[in-house]
């Protein structure tokens, strides 16, 4: 169980409870972080410039985030997104090439700007939820906010506090 509560600004970071998650942003974009993932959904009317300002102002804060990517491509195209900063992590052959598994380092700019170009292209379909994995804290968390609250109509939508007593799963 976690207890909710709804806060206008950074005075989360004076409550010196556990944090279970902080979610922030505005109508079209959300970053919800716990201590052990960032999850970002970007709606369909985002444009690229607003993504890029999110994905390299989280990466200021922390550049060992990273992503994990699963990407079906030709056998040619693998040594492609090497070159573009992913690492391949895993690949197999699969009905239409090969089915890869690309992490994406959030240390690398050049991998984040085709990051962002491949959100841009799938946002032409749908909204977009990504998954960075992180190693975070209140702090980290505190950083995070006052990066992006830079950002026209950014603010805090939620925050979770860990109940006192309560078991981790």
């Amino acid at each position: 169980m976690t207890e909710a509560k709804v806060v206008k600004n950074t005075e989360f970071f004076a409550d010196r409870r556990d944090i279970s998650i902080v979610e922030m942003g505005r109508d079209d974009i959300t970053v919800s972080c716990t201590p052990g993932k960032i999850i970002i959904w970007f709606g369909r009317q985002v444009n690229e410039s607003l993504i890029r300002q999110i994905i390299f102002g989280i990466a200021s804060i922390d550049s060992s985030i990273d992503h994990e990517q699963e990407i079906i491509c030709d056998f040619k195209t693998i040594s492609e997104y090497e070159n573009m900063g992913y690492i391949l992590t895993s690949y197999a052959k699969t009905k239409g090439g090969y089915r890869t598994i690309f992490n994406i380092p959030f240390s690398k700019k050049f991998a984040l700007a085709h990051f962002v170009k491949s959100i841009v292209n799938q946002l032409k379909e749908k909204d977009v939820k990504k998954t960075l994995h992180w190693n975070g804290s209140p702090e980290r968390i505190a950083l995070i906010h006052n990066e992006l609250r830079k950002l026209e109509g950014w603010g805090i939508k939620r925050i979770d506090y860990k109940v006192e007593g309560e078991n981790e799963a």
